[in-house]
């Protein structure tokens, strides 16, 4: 089928579905359930059937679901909230949505045996049109589903247009939906407010909310108002009143999120990490307010606490190899800036600890085709060896990795690449690292691994520009003296530039070339002295190359070293007769 008769199709499927709402005939609705448990789809079945419902699908599982969803549209989706494997029915739900797999009228159930707050709460930050706990019975299904289609046709205009993503067109709709004076107007309000705040119209935005909040009390407003004020800078007036809303709606966790960020915009860390604990306590399965929990703590340094949170994503998206791939790597890169920020020796002695552990865990979970068990593991235990001052192991470890990204056929996971680079950054191999960042694939900005890894690498970042901004100050200037002929200065320059960033082999390339040099002046003298020191400058060059050894240098680097061994065994033999 070509675009032009898949749009055609998609079009003449919103008009009937329209149609089909419009006029409320069950037998003309198509309905899908994903329930693992068949006792239950059959009940289920039969429930609908009992109401009416002809055309049902049922799903064995949520993989089942999506295979089915991405070649058939439905009007009505019933999803378990999980399944004993792959992809879960929160997880359908987003997914449809965002990648459009469903039609925009459609209503999205979620049903679960599990009545336990968490799981609710979770749900809930879904948006499922509604969220339905067994047992019940036919009556209340009935009434639910009336309940959401009736809702579906009253904002149908707007939920086209969120649909198509048409902004312009939900603003329209959603301004005369209020006008006419839908039953829906909290919604409505709190909905346009979002809408005016994306497009930075605040004074709309406040407007609306106030408006609303003549005619009701509602605390839905009320947290509206109070997301406004924080988009507005005014943080202290946002605390006071979306907190006011908590006294009497303690489990809403939207709102303890937005008090985390106004105290992190406020620079209150340690209040801010503390609230978002709580929220997280409250709905341990969210995803968001996981990502806040890493976020927030990583803005203030506590890496124990960003790591925590990213252990728990992991659990909850265990079943999803590429998000386990890129969650393994964020793990890794929290346990070394906690490591490197705290150097408590007890923490350096179990990281490796730790981290086995985490990765044996869900190393089977990860993407086969592009994720290397072995490199990856390779990666983890050269930044162990370089946060214990091993810097040769460390760094003959991650060449081992570098090379095989350069030699392998197939593309190798972004999680590895990402690993690579910052030991290498950590390493001081500048040069290097920036030659792979060009080949890697971050994870998205909004996705949960790419807010994460950002900071990581954000925060990094930050570390290492003084370190790095000395060391290419110290290498230019020992170039310099190099070149003007002041040999002792240029290896004192040399020497400090690797003191600075003991890995880079540039640095190492220098001082090696200067104490060759430095070698055939001495040998030059012809006396005694001369010649002892020539020696002497002879072992700590040799000292120098061994440190290239296994190590997979640039091409015009490894030119470089070639040249460099070739003149040092020419001196060699004059220094030592050997």
């Amino acid at each position: 089928m070509n675009a032009s008769n898949a749009s055609n199709t998609d079009v003449k499927d919103e008009e009937q579905q329209e149609q089909t709402f419009a006029a409320l005939k069950y037998n003309d609705f198509r309905v899908i359930i994903a329930d693992d448990q068949h006792t239950f789809a059959s009940l289920m079945r039969t429930i609908l059937q009992s109401l009416g419902f002809s055309s049902i699908t049922v799903a064995l599982n949520g993989d089942d679901a999506l295979k089915i969803c991405s070649h058939s549209k439905f009007d009505i989706y019933l999803f378990d909230y999980s399944f004993n494997s792959g992809i879960s029915g929160l997880e359908l739900v987003k997914k449809l949505r965002t990648e459009h797999l469903a039609p925009c009228m459609s209503l999205m159930f979620i049903i679960t045996g599990d009545p336990s707050r968490s799981k609710v709460l979770c749900a809930v930050e879904h948006e499922p049109d509604d969220y339905i706990i067994k047992p019940f019975s036919q009556q209340q299904f009935a009434e639910r589903i009336k309940k959401a289609i009736t809702k579906k046709i009253a904002l149908q205009d707007v939920y086209k247009c969120m649909h198509n993503d048409d902004i312009c067109g939900a603003v329209k709709a959603l301004e005369k939906a209020i006008s006419d004076g839908t039953p829906y107007d909290v919604y409505c309000r709190c909905l346009l407010a979002d809408f005016y705040v994306k497009t930075d119209q605040m004074n709309l935005a406040q407007a609306v909310i106030q408006e609303g909040m003549i005619a009701s009390n509602s605390d839905y407003l009320k947290f509206a108002m109070g997301k406004i004020l924080y988009k507005m800078k005014r943080h202290e007036e946002s605390v006071e009143i979306i907190k006011d809303v908590l006294t009497r709606r303690p489990l809403m966790t939207d709102a303890i999120e937005y008090v985390t960020k106004n105290y992190v915009s406020m620079g209150m860390h340690s209040e801010a990490i503390q609230n978002i604990r709580h929220a997280v306590e409250l709905s341990p399965l969210s995803e968001k307010l996981l990502s806040v929990q890493v976020t927030t703590a990583l803005s203030a340094g506590d890496y124990m606490t960003a790591r925590d949170g990213v252990t728990s994503l992991l659990n909850i998206k265990k079943n999803s190899p590429d998000d386990v791939d890129n969650l393994l790597e964020s793990f890794v890169e929290c346990e070394f800036m906690f490591v490197e920020k705290s150097r408590d020796p007890f923490h350096i002695s179990t990281m490796e600890k730790v981290m086995g552990n985490i990765i044996s865990r869900y190393l089977d979970r990860t993407n086969k085709q592009m994720f290397s068990p072995e490199a990856f593991k390779t990666v983890c235990d050269a930044r162990v060896a370089l946060i214990r001052g091993e810097i040769n192991k460390g760094k003959k470890k991650l060449y081992q990795v570098l090379t095989q990204i350069n030699d392998d056929t197939k593309e190798i996971s972004g999680s590895i690449k990402m690993g690579v680079y910052s030991g290498l950054i950590s390493l001081g191999e500048y040069e290097v690292a920036d030659q792979v960042a060009k080949t890697m694939n971050r994870p998205e900005a909004n996705d949960i691994s790419g807010l994460i890894l950002g900071s990581c690498i954000a925060q990094n970042n930050t570390e290492e520009t003084e370190r790095r901004t000395k060391y290419q100050e110290l290498n230019s200037q020992g170039i310099s003296k190099y070149t003007e002929g002041n040999l002792e200065e240029a290896l004192s320059l040399f020497k400090e530039a690797i003191r600075k960033v003991p890995g880079n082999s540039n640095a190492l390339l220098n001082k090696i070339q200067v104490l060759i040099d430095m070698t055939e002046f001495q040998l030059k003298k012809g006396i005694p002295d001369a010649k002892k020191k020539a020696r002497s400058l002879v072992m700590e060059c040799s000292s120098d190359l061994d440190l290239l050894d296994g190590i997979r240098l640039s091409d015009v680097q490894a030119e470089r070293a070639q040249q460099l061994r070739k003149d040092f065994f020419t001196l060699q033999k004059k220094a030592t007769g050997k």
